[in-house]
């Protein structure tokens, strides 16, 4: 296979190739547009090759070029990764990768596990399936979620009788078993932080949508992880390097060769343009990475404004105890301006209800002016809606919370957010009940639960939110 352009029907593919005595290396891109979104334009770019004589290597990376405001998907990887696991077959850290999850036989196979978990050499996350000690299947789509993931994730399935060996090994803070989900990071060990290792609970997988959260919260993790986690032109060699290096290598080629001046000019015109597209392309990943910067300042500030108002709660239990053995009941007043609202709720409710750095920031002045309203609002999140996600006592749907307020379901206003690393639905929403506008008297606050820590998570308030479609 020597260099190709390929433009057909709207679709252009471009393959370059490197090849001497030390090195052969091909690089595929192609480009394909979106089948129901115009405008929106994917490239695949493949790299297979390497030394001569060895074993070959291969990286994939997939581009996705589009100008809409709202860019949201449901990660799943391009199809020439499961072509290429199929046949020829595809190694990763010295194990096979599939596209089926495993199941478990063995004690032996359980123990092998462990021992992966723990392996520090370990590239990729390991989501591992309790099934459930009613002897029924796995609470979620094992089949969809491990098609979606291949390459990005493994997914291993582990009999009820079998959870007491990883039990056993790490302790039930860090196992899994009952029918539960837990996607184990790079780095796991016996001592790790439990919370880094996300985990879903069989008895939230059985809710009404359960096992369906859990699987794209498990794409997304595994997407997130493959981009924050792969070294681009170490792990994986973009198009647009190789394209450059052989041009590089030709125009050598034609100089030591006495090559015709014309000959030489078009070399070096070709490269000068892969030159140009190669910082394009630089640009737009710089700023991706930017935008990556800025999300993980956000999860930093998030963390230690939530320590802060944590922190500050403890003293205060902590003197009252010294000064007369009782703790405070009583809460501070609501606050009147909106320059009283974060601080009235980092005192009241730090443990309970929290706001992501987005919605901290509209809360800073907002047009909507009854503060009391939202405050009120949120007191009921922290209090009837807290004590029944966790004890139970009735549905939340369309709950009235006081004259003209509901609490509801999002429906197809559900979106995703980002809190401290991982991808939320933010499913629910405190809504005025009639069809209001004025973004005056128009209450809206967006929030999802946080099954892990209990906690219920602001991520937009107090007025609509304003999406492609509105």
């Amino acid at each position: 296979m020597q260099d190709f352009d390929l433009p057909v029907g709207g679709r252009s593919s471009t393959a370059v190739r490197i090849e001497n005595d030390a090195l052969d290396l091909w690089a595929l891109r192609a480009e394909d547009p979106d089948k129901d979104v115009a405008g929106r334009v994917w490239s695949t770019e493949i790299v297979i090759g390497g030394e001569v004589g060895s074993r070959p290597h291969v990286s994939l990376r997939l581009i996705v070029s589009t100008t809409e405001p709202d860019f949201t998907i449901e990660p799943h990887v391009p199809g020439p990764v499961l072509q290429m696991i199929e046949t020829p077959g595809l190694i990763r850290g010295a194990r096979r990768l599939t596209s089926e999850p495993v199941t478990i036989q063995t004690e032996n196979d359980a123990e092998d596990l462990c021992d992966h978990l723990e392996d520090p050499e370990r590239r990729l996350p390991i989501i591992v399936v309790a099934l459930p000690e009613d002897g029924s299947g796995p609470q979620i789509n094992t089949t969809v979620l491990a098609k979606a993931v291949a390459g990005l994730a493994r997914i291993m399935m582990v009999p009820a009788e079998l959870t007491w060996v990883l039990t056993k090994r790490f302790g039930k803070y860090r196992s899994v078993f009952n029918g539960g989900v837990r996607a184990y990071l790079r780095g796991f060990s016996a001592t790790d932080d439990p919370f880094r290792h996300r985990l879903f609970l069989e008895a939230d997988l059985r809710k009404d949508g359960g096992g369906a959260a859990c699987v794209r919260g498990l794409l997304a993790l595994s997407a997130e992880i493959s981009i924050s986690e792969t070294r681009l032109g170490k792990d994986v060699l973009d198009f647009a390097a190789v394209r450059t290096a052989s041009r590089k290598l030709r125009k050598t080629d034609l100089s030591n060769q006495a090559a015709p001046d014309e000959e030489l000019l078009k070399t070096a015109e070709e490269l000068v343009e892969s030159l140009e597209k190669q910082i394009e392309e630089k640009d737009k990943e710089i700023d991706g990475y930017i935008a990556e910067v800025e999300a993980t300042e956000d999860r930093a500030q998030a963390a230690e404004q939530e320590n802060r108002s944590l922190l500050l709660r403890v003293r205060r239990l902590q003197a009252a105890l010294a000064e007369g053995g009782e703790t405070p009941t009583e809460e501070p007043p609501l606050p009147q301006e909106w320059s009283e609202f974060t601080d009235w709720l980092d005192e009241t409710y730090p443990d309970k209800v929290l706001l992501t750095p987005a919605a901290r920031r509209m809360a800073r002045s907002p047009e909507f002016e009854d503060v009391t309203q939202v405050a009120r609002a949120i007191a009921w999140l922290a209090t009837v809606q807290h004590e029944r996600r966790i004890n139970g006592g009735g549905s939340l749907r369309d709950v009235p919370i006081e004259n003209g307020i509901l609490n509801s379901p999002c429906g197809g206003d559900t979106y995703a957010a980002e809190w401290k690393g991982r991808r939320y639905d933010v499913d629910w929403h405190v809504k005025t009940g009639s069809n209001v506008r004025d973004p005056k008297r128009c209450l809206r606050i967006y929030y999802f639960w946080v099954d892990e820590t209990q906690q219920t998570v602001i991520d937009h308030l107090p007025s609509h939110r304003r999406t492609s479609a509105t």
